[in-house]
């Protein structure tokens, strides 16, 4: 089963797939095809989505409820695409032609920046909910004094890892740092290599896409390094603690992760992860349904953890998914009042239930029964859900994201890969970032 993992951006060397483009065209279809509209033609709210699996399922459901409730209105839910910047690119393609479809558009967390003034301030709309959500994830989504999205879920990076093989080799908790991880990682390595000799005891993403840029923010900030481009603009990516901490991540590749690890997507690292080939995994929150319905020993012994600590503390990168609203919208009421259904609060708690995602309202993560359905279940990992989080700078750098973080993730690689040592790789990073950013 695939899983969209909020907070990911796959680059395509196609900038639009089949797929998109046969959207685009039935978009163009339909909108050239109504003719005149007559009092008695029904409204068509059209959603645009990013998630598949339990999710997709439960925001059909919800937007066809929400129409069927309304007088002469239609809901028409589009999934979502095999790669995330083909959505992308596709709305940036509608927003230029200011098409009136879609009316709801679900979007990633690095995504404001470049497609704001495209949509909807729902400031006005939404001042009387505002205090129900964590203050940090709203500001992912604003945009110069704007408000441009309502997440619907929260996604960070965690550390999955088998309670069982702690157990046997000894260890009594989660590794706090990474020293410690290291450790375990080691000792567990070398007595499950006697029965598989395909065990690697930490595997993380680490091909050049937008998933390293996650691992590599984490490991920069969790050693005190900084976040890359400071919110002022400041380009801080070269530094000692940089260094030492991209230095560290080198180091296990060969010894406790696999050789291969540098050509490893999202995908890749959960499947061995899931075959039971790794005792540590890091992942994101939203991998947590799926894993869930893995086989026993999976299923069973699988537990979360926040992501070790450096002397910066513990780091976890932002994610997750909101929804917005066309600014071309000719159903603009009807858009905002499905989006306050979609983003309620008991919409949010069938959502959990149904799927597993973490909740976005403040008094649901206070909520030990829904939380228990997520990775942040048990008194501590509770309480630490939002400890940590680190934005991606695609604030900072606007429109020009995808080109800040294709720099980093390109650098990075080419330190783990052995083509330059991290000081050099971070060094070059730095002179491209103050060329680039805006």
């Amino acid at each position: 089963m695939r899983k969209v993992m909020p907070g990911r951006f796959r680059r395509s060397a196609v900038l639009f797939g089949l797929s998109g483009l046969l959207l685009l065209a039935g978009c163009r279809s339909y909108l050239a095809g109504r003719g005149a509209a007559t009092p008695d033609d029904p409204k068509i709210l059209t959603m645009m989505s990013l998630v598949d699996g339990a999710d997709d399922a439960f925001e059909r459901d919800t937007l066809n409820r929400f129409a069927a409730s309304r007088h002469n209105l239609q809901a028409r839910y589009i999934p979502a695409f095999e790669s995330d910047d083909q959505r992308l690119a596709l709305y940036k393609k509608l927003f230029k032609e200011r098409s009136p479809q879609p009316d709801l558009c679900e979007v990633d967390v690095i995504w404001p920046g470049m497609i704001a003034d495209d949509l909807v301030d729902l400031t006005p709309y939404f001042r009387d909910q505002l205090r129900d959500f964590p203050p940090e994830l709203l500001r992912s989504y604003a945009v110069r004094g704007r408000l441009i999205a309502i997440p619907i879920f929260l996604d960070s990076g965690v550390l999955y890892y088998r309670s069982d093989l702690l157990r046997k080799y000894g260890f009594k908790t989660a590794p706090q740092t990474w020293d410690q991880l290291e450790k375990m990682a080691r000792t567990i390595q070398r007595g499950e290599r006697r029965s598989d000799p395909h065990f690697w005891s930490y595997v993380w993403q680490g091909g050049a896409t937008e998933a390293l840029t996650c691992n590599a923010l984490e490991w920069q900030a969790s050693e005190g390094g900084g976040r890359v481009i400071e919110p002022g603009g400041t380009v801080t990516v070269c530094n000692p603690k940089a260094v030492r901490a991209l230095a560290r991540a080198v180091s296990w590749i060969g010894t406790i992760s696999p050789p291969g690890i540098t050509a490893y997507t999202e995908d890749d690292a959960l499947n061995v992860y899931r075959a039971g080939h790794a005792a540590f995994l890091r992942g994101w929150t939203s991998s947590y349904g799926c894993l869930r319905a893995e086989a026993p020993l999976i299923r069973e012994h699988t537990a979360a953890a926040l992501l070790p600590a450096g002397p910066g503390g513990h780091s976890s990168t932002l994610g997750g998914i909101a929804i917005a609203v066309s600014k071309y919208s000719e159903h603009r009421d009807e858009a905002i009042a499905a989006l306050r259904e979609l983003v309620s609060e008991p919409a949010q708690i069938r959502r959990v239930m149904e799927g597993g995602a973490s909740p976005t309202r403040i008094s649901l993560q206070r909520r030990a029964d829904l939380m228990q359905q997520t990775p942040f279940h048990g008194s501590l990992l509770g309480r630490q859900m939002l400890d940590g989080l680190v934005a991606r700078p695609s604030a900072v750098s606007g429109r020009a994201y995808d080109q800040v973080s294709a720099a980093y993730s390109s650098a990075v690689h080419s330190a783990l890969t052995r083509q330059v040592p991290p000081a050099i790789a971070l060094a070059r990073l730095q002179a491209e970032l103050v060329r680039i950013k805006p």
